[in-house]
C-alpha cells in the first residue's frame, strides 16, 4: 500500500527532525521497537530550550526596530499589535518548555504502550486509510511552517534585508517548528488510539474469556485516550488561539504596507504578500479542522460499544457481563474527568469556538487600526 509506506516514512523523517532540532529526549530503537531516553539527548534538548529563552531578549529588541519610522500613518498601533505577537510568541515558548518538562517521558510511555498493543495483541498489519491521510496532512501542514520569508515579504521594498532579519526569521522558525512538532506527537496518539479501538472491535470473541479479555482491553484503551487528553488539553487551546490572531494581526500587517504603496509595482508586489499571508491563514484553519476531524474520528471509535455476542447467546453471565460494560461507560461519559477541553466533545463547538474568539479579535484589532489614528 503506497499510502502506508508514505506515512511511515513521513513518520521517520519527523522522529529524525526533531532529535535534530532538539525537541525530544527520546529516540525510536529498532531492537526493543520502542521509543527509548537519551541522557545526551536531554542534555542537547535542555541546552536549546536555555539559548531560546536567552535568545527571546535579543528577539525582541529586534521586533521593536523592525518597521522605520513612519512607515505606516498608524505606526503606534502597527508597533503594538507586532509587540503583541512578540509576547505571545514568548508565551508559547514557556508553555512549550514547561509541558515539555512535565510530561515527555510520560507521553512516550503512553506511545509504547498502544503501540504494544497494537503490534503484540492486536497483530496490527496495515493502517488505515484515515490514519495515514490524516498523518500526512499533518506532516504537510508541520512543514509548511518553516515560512522564514514570511516576516521578510512584510518588509521587503520598505528598507533593506540584513544578517539580522535572516536571524530573527530563523528564530521564529524554530519556534513555529517546536510548538508544532507538540502537536504532531497529539494527533500522532489520537490516531494510534483510534487505530487500536478499530482493530479491537473487530477482534473475534468465540467464549466469555475472549469476550473479556476484549473488554479490558478497551477499558485500558479509553483510561489511554483520557490522560492523552488531559496531557495536552491547554498547550493545544493556547496554540490554536495564538496561531489564529497570529494570522489575522500578520493579514492586518499586510494590509497596512498595501495602503501604503501607490506605484503599480509595489500594489502587484504587495498583492503577492497579502495571497501568501491569506494562503498561510487558511493553513492555520486547516490544522484546526483536521484536529477537530480526528478527535471526532476518535469520539466516534469510542462511541461503538463491543458488538452483542451472538455466538455465545446461551450464556446469561456473558450477556451480563457485556450490559455492565456499556453501564459502565454510560456513567464514564458522564463523570467530571471526561469533560476535558483537549477532547472537543461537544459536537464541535469547541474548536469552532476558539477560532471564532480568535477570529473576532483579529477583526477588531483590524478595526481598531482604522479608526486610530
Amino acid at each position: 500500500m503506497r499510502l502506508g509506506k508514505l506515512s511511515r516514512l513521513a513518520l521517520r523523517f519527523w522522529m529524525g527532525f526533531i532529535l535534530v532540532l532538539g525537541f525530544s529526549s527520546h529516540y525510536y530503537s529498532p531492537t526493543r521497537r520502542s521509543l527509548v531516553h537519551s541522557r545526551i539527548l536531554q542534555t542537547f534538548d535542555w541546552l536549546l530550550m536555555a539559548i531560546n529563552l536567552v535568545a527571546f531578549y535579543a528577539y525582541y529588541k529586534y521586533a521593536q526596530t523592525y518597521f522605520m519610522e513612519a512607515t505606516f500613518r498608524r505606526q503606534g498601533f502597527v508597533i503594538q499589535v507586532s509587540t503583541c505577537n512578540v509576547f505571545q510568541q514568548l508565551m508559547m515558548t514557556v508553555t512549550n518548555i514547561v509541558w515539555h518538562l512535565l510530561f515527555e517521558r510520560e507521553v512516550c510511555e503512553t506511545y509504547n504502550e498502544v503501540s504494544r498493543i497494537l503490534e503484540q495483541d492486536l497483530k496490527l498489519e496495515e493502517h488505515s486509510r484515515f490514519y495515514c491521510l490524516a498523518f500526512l496532512a499533518k506532516i504537510l501542514n508541520f512543514l509548511h511552517n518553516m515560512n522564514f520569508g514570511l516576516s521578510v515579504i512584510i518588509h521587503w521594498g520598505l528598507r533593506p534585508f540584513s544578517a539580522w532579519d535572516l536571524l530573527a526569521n530563523l528564530y521564529f522558525v524554530y519556534n513555529s517548528l517546536a510548538r508544532d512538532a507538540v502537536h504532531v506527537v497529539y494527533v500522532l496518539l489520537l490516531l494510534k488510539l483510534s487505530e487500536a479501538l478499530r482493530l479491537n472491535g473487530q477482534q473475534e470473541h468465540g467464549s466469555y474469556s475472549g469476550l473479556m479479555k476484549l473488554l479490558h482491553r478497551q477499558e485500558r484503551l479509553l483510561g489511554i485516550g483520557r490522560r492523552v487528553h488531559q496531557m495536552f488539553t491547554w498547550l493545544v487551546a493556547m496554540a490554536l488561539f495564538y496561531l489564529v490572531f497570529f494570522n489575522t494581526a500578520t493579514i492586518y500587517l499586510g494590509y497596512s504596507v498595501f495602503a501604503q504603496k501607490h506605484d503599480p509595482l509595489g500594489l502587484y508586489a504587495t498583492g503577492w504578500k497579502l495571497l501568501f499571508m491569506v494562503f498561510s491563514f487558511l493553513v492555520i484553519l486547516w490544522d484546526v479542522l483536521l484536529l477537530q476531524i480526528i478527535c471526532e474520528k476518535l469520539l466516534a471509535e469510542e462511541n461503538q460499544v463491543c458488538a452483542s455476542p451472538k455466538d455465545v447467546a446461551s450464556s446469561r453471565t456473558t450477556y451480563r457481563q457485556w450490559d455492565m460494560s456499556v453501564l459502565r461507560r454510560a456513567i464514564r461519559r458522564a463523570s467530571p474527568e471526561n469533560n476535558v477541553f483537549g477532547m472537543f466533545r461537544m459536537d464541535m463547538r469547541c474548536a469552532f469556538a476558539l477560532i471564532s474568539c480568535s477570529l473576532s479579535y483579529g477583526i477588531i484589532i483590524i478595526q481598531i487600526g482604522y479608526i486610530a489614528d
